[in-house]
Parts: structure tokens; C-alpha cells; sequence
């Protein structure tokens, strides 16, 4: 049985330098840039899919459109974090996703065809490996063991962005039209770009890099420790409930219960919102019942809860389990993205990060693309029972390879 104290020694960071101080406004303002991130890729989701159905898409291709944002990442997130980290720069990553996000709210505001918005949500999949150089930037402004602590604050703006972004994103397609929400997202993403400009590169990724130089050997061990590869693992399946759920399927079976663009805005913002509650209280849940019980417990919510949204007949029930559901994946998420990180020596996160990123991104490809053939061959109600299984079933993983801390 491999545990994460298994791999303790192999990724210790006990050399890890401490951070160089910053001005006190810089963490600050390098969370208005992540908030700009955040907001720009999703002030469409609520409308996303029933956008693509009323260009003619059957589910088939909302899921394939819905997946190709999974498979950029996939495909790109290792590779960023292996570069980061062999440069020992964090910030041109972040820039670059900020300015895809930009140029995919652009693609699909002129997105003629259902199978265009493939590529545009291709585009906006490439944008979100900006999130390998964002967790990794704003972790080397604290010090080591105050990782969970910060990436749990960064998740807090993270959240936030999300409910902000899904809830005005359904005001405003129904207000301006369907258009609107990625007009709105590409002028965001720009004044992310601006914000971003003024904050300095963290000095001990740049200091590390100098004097303590990274080898192909010391970044294929990091990259394929046992316990990254689990924490990683378990974060793909909580990613494919939500991506089949919240930000795929659940607002095409709430439109069927009849809600407005607007009701779509809410039910996703919702659904958010208890994700931004729970982050400051994460890191105290793992240390006072153990990372385990949390990951298990959020994995068992989760997995309920979306077996059970078939049996939801109108909105307001739709929305209450949503929320019960938005605890589970909060405390989740968390946990697990601190874990990948928590023993990974500084100059070697962002290839674990983009390890654990691009692991957890099958679950953003496989999500969407299998509810889709499911949905298409079985109905829309079987997409969430399956989707509720995996959940279950991946807390005997979690029980077997996290620690009892």
C-alpha cells in the first residue's frame, strides 16, 4: 500500500530557501489578477452548453465541445510546469493564460457553428494551464509550511470569481443577449493582463533556479512520485463530477425544469458558493480530523448528492442539493491540491502542479465526453447516477493511499 509518507523523503523540502520579502501589495494585487483570471473563464459556463444546443448541437457535441477544455490541459499542463520550472518562472505562464482567455471569449462570440466552439473552448482549455504558474507564483511569496494555508486563500479568490462570473454571466445573457458574457470575459481577462504586469516574479523561484540547478532525473522523480500520482488521481475523479455536473449537464437538466438564463447564472454561482465558504476553514478541518476523513467525506457528499439530482423535480430542490454538493468539493479540492504540493521542494512545484493539474484534467475530458454518450444513449437522469458511482467508489482509493494524519 503506497501512502503519502511513502514518498516523505524522496520529495522533502527541508533545504527549501525562505521566500525574499515583498511589499505588502503585491500578494494583494496578484489576486486581483487571479480573480481576473477566473472571471474571464467563467462568466460563460451557465450558458455554455444550452448556447451550443441552440446552435444545433446534439449532446454528443456539447460534450465534445465541453471536453476539449479538459484535453488542452491534459496535454499542456505537464509540459508548463516542467518549463517553469527548468526557467524558474512562474509569471510568463500566467500572462500566457490570461491572454488565451482572451482570445477564447473572442472565439466564441464569433463561433458560426456548434463544432467552432469546439476550438474555441480548445483555446480557453490552453488559458486555464495558466493555473499551474498562478499556484506556484503566489505559494513562493510565503513560506514553505504555509502552503495549504495560501493555496487555500488563492482558491478562496478562485471561488469567488467563479460565483461572480456564473451569477452575472446569466444576468447578462439574459439581458444583452447570449453574446454578452464573452464580451465581458474578454475585457477582464485584459485587465488581469494589466494587474499582473506590476507583480514581481517570486525571488526564491528565480534564486533557486541560479543556484541549485534542476535536472531531467530530479523532475522525473518528482513527477511520478507515488503520492502525487494518488492525490492526483483522486482530484480526476472529483473533477469529473464536476465537470459532468455543474459546468457540463446540470444546467441542460435545469432548463429542462424550466429555468431562464438568468435562473442558469444563479443555480451555477450557487453551486459555487459554498466551494469559496469552506476554503478558509480547510486546512483546520484536515488538521483537526485528518486529510483522509476530509477527502473521504467530501468524495461520499459529492457522490450522494448527484445520484440524487434526477430526483430533484423543480429548481429550488436543484439548487439545495447543489449547494450540499458545492461542501463536498470544496473541502475536496483543497485538501488535495495542498497535498500535492505540501513535501515538493519549491524549485520542483510547478512540474509537480502540472503533474497533478494534468492528471486531474482527464477528469475535465472524460466527464463531459462520457455524459455526453451516456446522456445520448440512456438519458439525461443516467449521466448523474454513473457520475455519483465513481464518486463513491474512489473513497476505498482514498482510504488506501492517504495518511491517518
Amino acid at each position: 500500500m503506497t501512502t503519502l509518507a511513502a514518498t516523505r523523503d524522496a520529495v522533502s523540502p527541508a533545504s527549501d530557501p525562505a521566500p525574499a520579502p515583498v511589499a505588502r501589495w503585491v500578494p494583494w494585487l496578484f489576486q486581483a489578477a487571479n480573480l481576473c483570471f477566473w472571471l474571464s473563464l467563467y462568466y460563460y459556463v451557465p450558458t455554455l452548453p444550452n448556447y451550443a444546443r441552440d446552435l444545433g448541437a446534439p449532446l454528443t457535441v456539447v460534450g465534445t465541445m465541453l471536453s476539449a477544455y479538459g484535453v488542452m490541459q491534459l496535454l499542456f499542463r505537464i509540459p508548463t510546469g516542467v518549463a517553469s520550472d527548468w526557467s524558474g518562472r512562474r509569471k510568463p505562464v500566467f500572462m500566457i493564460g490570461l491572454a488565451a482567455s482572451l482570445a477564447g471569449a473572442v472565439a466564441f462570440a464569433l463561433a458560426p457553428t456548434p463544432w467552432s466552439l469546439v476550438g474555441a473552448r480548445a483555446l480557453t482549455g490552453l488559458a486555464a494551464c495558466g493555473w499551474v504558474g498562478i499556484t506556484i507564483m503566489y505559494a513562493g511569496y510565503f513560506p514553505p509550511g504555509e502552503s495549504i494555508r495560501a493555496l487555500g486563500w488563492l482558491n478562496l479568490t478562485n471561488a469567488i470569481g467563479q460565483v461572480i462570473a456564473t451569477w452575472t454571466g446569466g444576468l447578462l445573457a439574459e439581458a444583452y443577449g447570449p453574446v454578452a458574457p464573452f464580451v465581458a470575459s474578454a475585457a477582464t481577462a485584459a485587465v488581469g493582463l494589466l494587474a499582473l504586469a506590476f507583480c514581481p516574479e517570486p525571488a526564491r523561484a528565480a534564486r533557486q533556479a541560479t543556484a541549485a540547478p534542476i535536472t531531467a532525473s530530479r523532475l522525473w522523480r518528482t513527477a511520478t512520485a507515488p503520492a502525487l500520482i494518488g492525490v492526483s488521481v483522486l482530484s480526476a475523479v472529483q473533477t469529473y463530477a464536476t465537470f459532468s455536473t455543474v459546468f457540463g449537464f446540470t444546467p441542460v437538466f435545469a432548463k429542462d425544469l424550466g429555468a431562464t438564463p438568468a435562473d442558469l447564472g444563479t443555480l451555477t454561482a450557487l453551486s459555487v458558493l459554498p466551494f469559496a465558504i469552506v476554503q478558509p476553514f480547510t486546512a483546520g478541518l484536515s488538521a483537526r480530523f485528518g486529510s483522509r476523513v476530509v477527502v473521504v467525506a467530501g468524495l461520499v457528499v459529492i457522490g450522494v448528492t448527484t445520484i440524487a439530482i434526477p430526483l430533484c423535480t423543480t429548481l429550488p430542490l436543484l439548487i439545495a442539493n447543489q449547494v450540499a454538493a458545492g461542501f463536498g468539493r470544496g473541502v475536496t479540492n483543497t485538501t488535495l491540491i495542498g497535498l500535492s504540493i505540501k513535501r515538493v521542494p519549491s524549485g520542483e512545484r510547478a512540474t509537480a502542479m502540472g503533474v497533478y493539474q494534468a492528471v486531474y484534467a482527464i477528469g475535465m475530458f472524460l466527464g463531459p465526453l462520457v455524459g455526453g454518450v451516456i446522456g445520448e444513449n440512456a438519458g439525461l437522469g443516467a449521466i448523474f447516477v454513473t457520475t455519483g458511482i465513481v464518486q463513491l467508489g474512489a473513497t476505498v482509493l482514498a482510504l488506501r493511499i492517504l495518511d491517518r494524519d
